[in-house]
């Protein structure tokens, strides 16, 4: 069974006004980080009275060891809190005490140890949903709608509203979206535990993390012997080639680039505009002042979102049609400093496109691999031979040609630099094969 999670832009609610579910939200939200700060704070109180109820008799207490019908301190938390927070569902409330458990859980030792300090959660604490509280509604093409049981009875009578659910609009913004919430109406995918969060960039948006759970069916006719080689390009986004044959594809960067260019086009016109801007502009701050620039901003995002789903899209198709059962990549830790810094690396969200062809990828079955690309570049596919900058007579143009100046072919082998990379990126077991071959050029030097 296969566990994701992916994100949802709550755009507005349909059977209450955005005040009153702004309301709610923050109402919700604020008693979850209340509570979930509460049960930590049991948690250490019943890992203390465990101490002494050692030092006294020998043993550290159990929860059967005291007089009450809980069994778990779970169930004792909910007993001694459920009163003080009566807003909120019983879903989110058992979900809070969950979330807090497992993160005391997990760092227990070392505050025991001294090492860490006690767990505090922040303000922007989640509001925590189980299944069971959300159901999920196709209301047009692209747009869906999510019922949220968000109030409990208490919290409903309060409202005087008459059911304790709320609907709220979404948005699928690529087929991505749009297919896993289809497949979670036909129950393909089965719906988990959720979370609502709001980020503050100038306004404020509320998004949801809904986690969605399936059957990954490993794909048995893939052959794990093909393998496509990823080259993050000098001149393209990406270029695709293969270890057992001679196709080979690329990804064109035209339209990251054209995209890029109405975009800083636009942001220098708002930026000069800024500085003769009217008092709607002016009046309220510097953050009024730059609010057109902070949406600018959110459109990039989108775009680079959208852009990149749609390449890893492409690129698994492209190892579905192979037969691919490997796809190997750039591990790209670091590659910020290297030699990858001014070429399209250095202005795309590179890790964010590697991370949705690898999450594409595992879903079907191919297995993905990373590895350093240290002289994947420098490396003639042909002979094997590795041009570096010490060997200046047999140095490699840089830019889209790869030269090599060592092939004896009866003239020299030219071929595109990126196709170059991604076929060494291709071929089995390459690293052991460029540390090979240094240490004989070395060796011949």
């Amino acid at each position: 069974m296969t566990t994701k999670v992916m994100k949802y832009e709550i755009i507005k609610p349909i059977n209450v006004e955005w005040k009153l579910a702004g309301e709610i939200f923050n109402k919700l939200q604020y008693q979850s980080y209340l509570l979930a700060n509460k049960t930590i704070q049991m948690f250490w109180d019943f890992q203390n009275l465990s101490f002494t109820y050692k030092e006294r008799f020998g043993k550290y207490l159990n929860m059967k060891d005291i007089p009450n019908k809980y069994t778990s301190i779970e169930g004792d938390i909910s007993s001694q809190l459920r009163n003080q927070f009566i807003n909120l569902p019983s879903g989110t409330f058992d979900s809070v005490v969950i979330k807090a458990k497992n993160k005391w859980n997990q760092h227990k030792l070392e505050i025991l140890k001294g090492s860490e300090s006690m767990v505090n959660f922040k303000r922007s604490f989640p509001i925590c949903l189980r299944d069971r509280q959300i159901k999920i509604i196709k209301n047009d093409e692209n747009t869906y709608i999510l019922r949220l049981s968000l109030l409990s009875k208490e919290y409903k009578t309060e409202l005087e509203l008459k059911k304790g659910q709320i609907d709220f609009l979404i948005k699928a913004y690529d087929n991505t979206q749009k297919v896993i919430l289809e497949r979670l109406i036909n129950n393909e995918y089965k719906i988990g535990a959720s979370e609502i969060f709001k980020i503050k960039k100038g306004k404020t948006k509320w998004f949801i993390n809904i986690t969605y759970t399936f059957q990954q069916e490993e794909n048995l006719n893939l052959d794990k012997n093909n393998i496509m080689g990823i080259d993050l390009g000098v001149c393209n986004p990406a270029y695709i080639a293969f270890n057992n044959s001679l196709n080979r594809y690329k990804i064109e960067g035209s339209e990251i680039i054209e995209f890029r260019r109405r975009i800083e086009k636009r942001r220098n016109e708002l930026l000069k505009q800024g500085k003769y801007c009217g008092e709607g502009r002016i009046g309220h701050g510097r953050n009024t002042r730059i609010k057109p620039i902070e949406k600018l901003r959110n459109k990039v995002e989108n775009f680079k979102d959208t852009t990149n789903h749609k390449y890893s899209r492409y690129i698994i198709d492209l190892a579905l049609k192979d037969n691919c059962g490997v796809i190997k990549m750039e591990d790209l830790s670091g590659i910020a400093e290297g030699e990858k810094k001014a070429t399209f690396l250095g202005m795309w969200s590179y890790y964010d496109l590697q991370t949705k062809i690898e999450y594409k990828a595992k879903e079907i079955g191919i297995e993905v691999i990373k590895i350093n690309p240290k002289y994947t570049s420098a490396r003639c596919n042909k002979c094997g031979y590795i041009h570096r900058s010490e060997n200046k007579d047999i140095w490699r143009p840089k830019q889209d040609t790869f030269k090599c100046m060592n092939c004896d072919y009866g003239h020299k082998y030219f071929v595109h630099a990126d196709y170059n990379a991604a076929k060494n990126i291709s071929t089995p077991d390459i690293e052991s094969i460029i540390e090979k071959q240094l240490k004989q050029q070395n060796k011949n030097a």
